[in-house]
């Protein structure tokens, strides 16, 4: 963004909503983490990337709206939380954001899964791992849909067992401009991949999105040979 790009006054209040919920001197030494609420973040792709857009609409007026939508972009930074040796030909990058925490929607047409990866930074990486990993959590995004059939298990990922959580996510569809839309109910498994000695959380989550029953292991397995895990 130029210097000369005029921000409307309704993007300045909703960057800076959270300065105005502590003390000034206090945030300026804190490491600020994600603006919306961490259990927002629990539900499939299609949810978030609703609560997402609606503040897209207030913020594309500025212009780029910092390269959310641009695959090259989001791939690049998408390398420094989840590093590859070579970008993966088959996976589609459809969306990414930077705000607070990371977040990237990508679509695997071979296996039929939909996958988003999210990065918390220390401030928020507790918070989130028990909104990801609590087999009570039933409730879906603001109360709308449900977490079904909550299964912990263990899953050999690189050199180390990996923690995830399986469960059936029904909530709403959501569609745009009349074509393809993002799949937000199906049976999910949530990993933990976070390195070794990284203080913050960073999960990777799959939906089934061509009828599957179950996440199988060897698809979690299979994605991440795509990428540089320990």
């Amino acid at each position: 963004m130029s210097d000369e790009t005029e921000i409307p006054d309704e993007v300045e209040q909703l960057l800076d909503t959270e300065v105005e919920w502590g003390e000034e001197d206090t945030l300026q030494t804190k490491k600020r983490g994600c603006f919306l609420p961490t259990w927002l973040w629990v539900c499939g792709s299609g949810c978030l990337l609703v609560i997402i857009l609606s503040i897209v609409g207030v913020v594309s007026c500025v212009g780029t709206v910092f390269d959310m939508f641009d695959p090259d972009a989001q791939w690049s930074k998408l390398d420094k939380v989840l590093p590859y040796d070579e970008q993966p030909e088959h996976l589609q990058m459809l969306f990414g954001w930077q705000l607070g925490l990371e977040y990237y929607t990508l679509k695997d047409p071979v296996q039929g899964y939909m996958v988003s990866v999210y990065y918390f930074d220390l401030s928020d990486a507790d918070e989130a791992r028990k909104s990801f990993f609590d087999p009570e959590m039933e409730v879906g995004v603001m109360g709308i849909g449900e977490r079904e059939d909550e299964e912990l298990s263990m899953v050999r990922i690189g050199s180390r067992d990996r923690q995830v959580m399986r469960f059936y996510q029904s909530n709403v569809d959501f569609f745009f401009d009349n074509e393809e839309g993002i799949q937000n109910s199906g049976y999910s498994a949530v990993v933990d991949i976070t390195a070794e000695g990284d203080p913050g959380l960073l999960i990777v989550l799959f939906m089934a999105t061509e009828g599957q029953t179950e996440i199988q292991d060897e698809g979690m397995v299979t994605f991440f040979e795509n990428f540089l895990v320990d």
